[in-house]
């Protein structure tokens, strides 16, 4: 019991430390607050910011103590995703408080770049993707981004099909270079808010009957991986983080086990011959829980010891974090 506790304070620390990191600063130097309770209550900012801390900690004690990381990972994301969406429903109807700036109402995640380079400022959304890309690699894909919870959730009941890829791919960075090349198009023509806001409307439609029948009838989140241009964006820089999932060749007995638990399509037979999952990868650490042999860890800078239960805590702490600040 007492090497269990032991095992847990580190990723404890990290957890409480990361939202106070980032929190206090934004507290203390952006006006108008960025924090929702502050902006109803002034001086009350602190309350909120000592109550998301206590949060993250209980949070990655439960996770590790349990040991249920797919589990907690879904009721977290999920969770972060509704009050997203509450937010941006209370800031509609209610109270533009609600609401991070009171401007561009469309939750689509390809607006995340393509509305700041349209309107050629307000950046802040860009710079927290990069920011957390830098802190926590890709796990803006499985853990934090308020609408892949919902791909999660399509994607989750059936077992993935295994689809190329290579093929997904090609397909994924022809959608990106599309949207980025359509976005600088209706800046250069002047095209009116309006109309710009109808194409996003489009593609955000596009986007949830992609989760809605393509994910659910595959089996792997095809709108996380496929069709959003951030989850592209994200693969890519991502490859600069020096975490990676890794299989012991020696202990795995290639029994596709990890495959089936994996939503990404970043596990085919191949990536588990050489030993370290494919681009796809977003370091949710499904397959880690799903493998029988332990086979599989997170490896920093090809380290061979498992450094999960830290990443999941930094995870945790960001998690945290948008809760906080993720808002239209």
């Amino acid at each position: 019991m007492n090497k269990i506790k032991k095992s847990i304070i580190i990723p404890q620390i990290i957890a409480g430390l990361i939202p106070l990191l980032l929190l206090i600063p934004v507290y203390l130097k952006v006006h108008p607050s960025m924090l929702l309770l502050e902006r109803f209550f002034e001086g009350y900012g602190w309350i909120e910011i000592i109550f998301l801390d206590i949060y993250s900690i209980l949070l990655i004690s439960f996770i590790l103590n349990k040991n249920k990381v797919k589990q907690a990972r879904i009721f977290y994301w999920s969770g972060f995703s509704f009050v997203f969406f509450i937010q941006f429903i209370l800031g509609l109807t209610v109270d533009e408080r609600f609401l991070m700036s009171g401007e561009m109402h469309l939750p689509v995640p390809a607006l995340i770049v393509s509305a700041p380079i349209f309107r050629g400022e307000r950046f802040f959304m860009p710079i927290l993707l990069i920011s957390t890309i830098i802190i926590a690699g890709p796990a803006w894909c499985s853990h934090l981004c308020y609408m892949g919870a919902w791909d999660n959730l399509f994607a989750n009941n059936r077992k993935p099909k295994q689809i190329s890829q290579k093929k997904t791919l090609i397909i994924g960075y022809t959608i990106l270079v599309l949207v980025l090349i359509l976005t600088v198009t209706l800046k250069l023509f002047e095209v009116s808010n309006l109309r710009a806001f109808y194409f996003a409307l489009i593609f955000g439609i596009i986007g949830v009957f992609t989760m809605m029948f393509v994910s659910r009838k595959l089996g792997y989140m095809f709108h996380c991986t496929v069709y959003c241009p951030i989850g592209r964006i994200v693969a890519l820089l991502s490859k600069i983080y020096p975490a990676r999932l890794r299989i012991k060749k020696d202990t795995c007995t290639l029994c596709n086990q990890c495959t089936s638990y994996c939503k990404y399509n970043a596990l085919e037979i191949n990536n588990i011959k050489e030993g370290v999952a494919g681009w796809n990868c977003t370091l949710c650490g499904d397959c880690i829980q799903s493998c029988h042999s332990s086979s599989i860890y997170l490896s920093v800078f090809k380290s061979k010891k498992d450094s999960f239960k830290y990443y999941l805590a930094i995870v945790v702490g960001l998690h945290t974090v948008f809760l906080a600040l993720a808002r239209l």
